[in-house]
């Protein structure tokens, strides 16, 4: 059989249009899994920066190179990458999911530390303060006092109203500010030379 060069540019040409046909047919599904990935991301985003920060850097530069890869028309790229990804993605959002179980766990025990030991922090500087009768204790100047009273009726107003309505929907933020509640407190506390109980 004779080869004429027509044959070999037809042969040519039809490889390259079934080479675009195949290109053309994994755009659709590299576009899809790209798209599905950066939704987990960003559904995610909150609670794998703050639980697994180290496994979201890697796969937010991960989806970045698939990113890329897509704008390069390298389909098939993001098609075999893309299930590897998801799982690595699925396996993070369920570390961080345990990660904040955990806290969570912690911060009620830390809250109930908190409901426990409170009242007889603040009983015993109102007590102090009583017996100081306006005067500051001895080695501390009037100024000095003033200052550690206002810091002292800041911190016991935050744990009043904190007590009072604890919100449930930022729990968190809620045992954060009671801590810092009792930080300042027992810093007031020390000042005084009240030995906690």
């Amino acid at each position: 059989m004779k080869i004429t060069r027509s044959t070999i540019m037809t042969a040519v040409l039809a490889a390259a249009i079934l080479g675009l046909g195949g290109c053309a047919s994994q755009k659709e599904p590299a576009e899809q899994a790209l798209a599905s990935l950066e939704k987990t991301l960003e559904g995610s985003s909150d609670q794998l920066q703050k639980y697994v920060p180290e496994s979201y850097q890697q796969i937010s530069g991960k989806v970045a190179a698939l990113r890329e890869s897509l704008a390069r028309e390298d389909y098939r790229a993001v098609v075999s990458d893309a299930p590897a990804l998801a799982d690595e993605l699925r396996r993070a959002v369920a570390d961080s999911a345990i990660k904040h179980a955990q806290a969570r766990v912690a911060m009620e025990a830390e809250w109930t530390d908190l409901v426990k030991t409170m009242p007889a922090l603040v009983a015993a500087v109102d007590k102090k303060i009583a017996a100081q009768a306006g005067r500051p204790p001895k080695g501390m100047d009037r100024d000095a006092y003033k200052a550690l009273l206002a810091t002292y009726d800041a911190a016991r107003a935050s744990w009043g109203k904190i007590s009072e309505s604890v919100d449930a929907a930022n729990f968190d933020a809620t045992v954060m500010a009671a801590r810092e509640a009792k930080t300042a407190i027992t810093g007031v506390m020390d000042s005084l030379g009240i030995k906690a109980s």
